[in-house]
Formats: C-alpha cells, sequence, structure tokens
C-alpha cells in the first residue's frame, strides 16, 4: 500500500525544528525549468552513505517494462496523481517556489505542474528503456542525483516519491495490477532512489 503524503513531513522523515533552522537557505533559478528553487547551504544532519545497491531481478524488468507499456498510455494524468499526493504535504509543497502559495485545486490546473509532471515520467521512461543496460542507467541517475542535490532535495525526499507512484499507477494498469507488479515498481524506486544517492553524499 502506497504511503500518504499527508501526515507531518518532518515527523516522517525524523526533522527537528533545530535542523531547520540550522539549514539557511538561497535562492537560485533553474534556467532550464523557469523556476527558482531553494538550495540549502548545509545538511548537518542529512548525510547519507549508501550501503551496497541492490539487484534488479530479470523478473523485475520484464514486469516494469510490460506494465509500463500500459502506464505510459496516460503519462501525464500519472504523474499528476503522484505529483498531487506528493504535494498534499506543505513541506514538499514548500521547496517549490512556484507551488507553494498555491491551493490543491489551483496545483491540479497549474501548467507549470504539468510541465515538471512530464520532466519527471519522462525520466522514468529513460530509467525503463536502460533496464539493459545498467552503465547507462547508473550514469542517468547519478546525473539526476546530483541535478537533484543542487536543487535541495535531501535524500530522504526520495523515499517518498515511490510509493506515491505505485498508488498513481494502480487505477490505470486495473486488473493487471498484482502483487508482483507492485513489488516491481516498489524495488525498481528503491534502486532508483539509492543510485542517485550515490551522488547525493556529503
Amino acid at each position: 500500500m502506497g504511503l500518504s503524503c499527508s501526515t507531518d513531513l518532518r515527523e516522517r522523515l525524523g526533522f527537528s525544528e533545530k535542523v531547520k533552522e540550522q539549514n539557511k537557505c538561497n535562492n537560485l533559478c533553474n534556467d532550464d525549468e523557469e523556476e527558482e528553487v531553494e538550495v540549502a547551504l548545509t545538511f548537518p544532519s542529512f548525510r547519507y552513505v549508501p550501503e551496497n545497491r541492490p539487484q534488479l531481478s530479470a523478473e523485475c524488468q520484464v514486469t516494469v517494462q510490460q506494465t509500463w507499456d500500459i502506464i505510459k498510455r496516460d503519462i501525464e494524468r500519472v504523474g499528476v496523481v503522484m505529483f498531487m499526493g506528493l504535494l498534499e504535504d506543505p513541506e514538499i509543497r514548500g521547496s517549490f517556489r512556484s507551488f507553494r502559495d498555491k491551493t490543491m485545486e489551483e496545483l491540479k490546473a497549474s501548467a507549470v505542474l504539468r510541465s515538471h509532471v512530464l520532466r519527471v515520467m519522462g525520466a522514468v521512461e529513460k530509467v525503463v528503456a536502460r533496464l539493459d543496460n545498467e552503465e547507462k542507467l547508473v550514469t542517468l541517475l547519478h546525473e539526476l542525483g546530483q541535478r537533484h542535490l543542487v536543487y535541495s532535495v535531501r535524500p530522504e525526499f526520495l523515499d517518498l516519491i515511490g510509493p506515491e507512484y505505485n498508488n498513481a499507477i494502480k487505477p490505470p494498469l486495473g486488473d493487471k495490477w498484482t502483487p508482483e507488479v507492485e513489488q516491481a515498481w516498489d524495488d525498481l524506486f528503491r534502486y532508483i532512489t539509492h543510485v542517485m544517492r550515490e551522488t547525493m553524499v556529503m
């Protein structure tokens, strides 16, 4: 079952007000996405040393590739549902300058959100396309990890994406949704976040 983002993010990730105060932020402009993102100058409590990289079984890869063919038919809708789940949490919504002052209803109609959603889902599509070439896949995920570090995305934030993604793909998959499908995508996102984190070590 997917993890909802409606509970307080600080409780879920173990943040404290003291740590929050220690993290002084500047605003930088991301020319590629035409939005400002907050970049934390220090991350004193969020150091992460990756353990052994998880492996993706052949069965997992086949399941992901087969179900992706269905998911991508409605790729924008899946991405919007995923992000709406994530943005229910004020802490996450507040990390996006373009989203922080909008209501959930405004976000649903936001062209900026849909543009961001398509970029994220495009990254998922690239991951799926590279499952048979681990070298290219790792390179892609390392680049994504470096980019998200610049965007002040704490490594712990990445853990919230997989569960919301599974929540979003369940309806379009219909009777194709099985415990094996859920596990395959869960394994893939665990792999994605782990490899991204390898370049987010501080």
